[in-house]
């Protein structure tokens, strides 16, 4: 797989690509993509451990029965951000999980006629990767507004707007940022090749 993933990571992959399933559906994935865990350990996926994964990522997932499904309000569509600085430049990521790909624009000297629109057609980063990070960083649990105690002229501003299968989240502040701000940035910088911050 590349890559070393947790458990809810590769079960979340499985229910994207196949729908809801079975405890037991999930599990037979998992030792088809011999799966190994963090530890290394190559033993083969049991459904105890599947079940006790969902359990404790209820967020996450739903179940049914013994039916397991993302929950919708987890389940993401799309991700806008903005950052901008006065006098600028100014930059918009957005990216559209379902198709898998994104596009950036930048304004430059803070004017919105001089908009560029530029389509990232090269295979730059990797929406999937970035859609992982998204789910760690939990940004559904950022506050609406952040804002300074002080008066602040200046600085930096920005917001995002998380959209998924049965709810948007929004958020946004002024030169004041969630706690992992700084890894949602770092996330963005790999996804579109260069600086976001």
């Amino acid at each position: 797989m590349g890559l070393v993933m947790n458990m809810y990571e590769v079960i979340i992959d499985i229910l994207e690509k196949k729908g809801p399933v079975s405890f037991h559906t999930i599990c037979e994935e998992m030792n088809e993509r011999n799966w190994t865990s963090k530890s290394g350990k190559e033993n083969p996926v049991q459904v105890s451990q599947v079940k006790s994964v969902v359990t404790r990522k209820k967020d996450l997932f739903s179940v049914t029965g013994d039916i397991v499904s993302i929950r919708e309000e987890k389940e993401l569509q799309s991700l806008t951000a903005m950052i901008g600085r006065f006098p600028g430049p100014s930059f918009k990521v957005e990216v559209d999980f379902v198709h898998q790909r994104f596009y950036m624009f930048e304004w430059r000297n803070a004017s919105l006629m001089q908009k560029d629109r530029e389509e990232k057609t090269i295979y730059i980063g990797n929406v999937e990767q970035f859609k992982k990070e998204v789910i760690r960083l939990k940004i559904w649990n950022w506050e609406r507004d952040y804002q300074p105690e002080a008066l602040v002229l200046d600085g930096i501003s920005w917001s995002v707007i998380l959209k998924t299968k049965g709810k948007l989240y929004e958020s946004e502040g002024l030169h004041t940022f969630p706690e992992n701000w700084h890894k949602f940035c770092r996330a963005i910088s790999q996804l579109i090749g260069m600086p976001f911050k």
